[in-house]
């Protein structure tokens, strides 16, 4: 098994929002799509990697308890952080430090009230 985790969907109530906010805070761009009843924005993501979504439509509710999907935080946490807080979000954790080389996380609502976790190495 390469990945346990293939895909992550991130509630949404406002996709125009939450995807300024995430192009934001990822610097670049996401793909919109339609999936039946719902509408969804794509992270990038590689062919081989685990990807996601922004997901708005019925039984999807923004939540700031439960699940925490971390987002890879280039070129670091620090730079991430900054994007966030520039884009509105709260910081609800800093950057703190992993144990042995496993590199460092962060914490951040996002303009929808979902908690989202930010990694890097640096």
């Amino acid at each position: 098994m390469k990945n346990a985790v293939v895909w992550s969907e991130i509630a949404v109530t406002d996709l125009k929002r939450a995807s300024a906010f995430y192009e934001k805070l990822l610097d670049g761009k996401l793909k919109h799509e339609t999936f039946g009843p719902f509408r969804v924005a794509l992270f990038p993501y590689a062919q081989d990697g685990v990807g996601g979504c922004l997901m708005q439509g019925e039984g999807y509710e923004p939540s700031a308890k439960g699940t925490v999907t971390y987002l890879a935080a280039t070129p670091g946490i620090d730079a991430a952080l900054e994007r966030a807080r520039a884009a509105g979000a709260k910081v609800l954790m800093p950057k703190t430090a992993l144990p042995g080389e496993a590199g460092y996380i962060a914490h951040v609502s996002d303009s929808e009230g979902n908690r989202i976790g930010l990694h890097a190495m640096g």
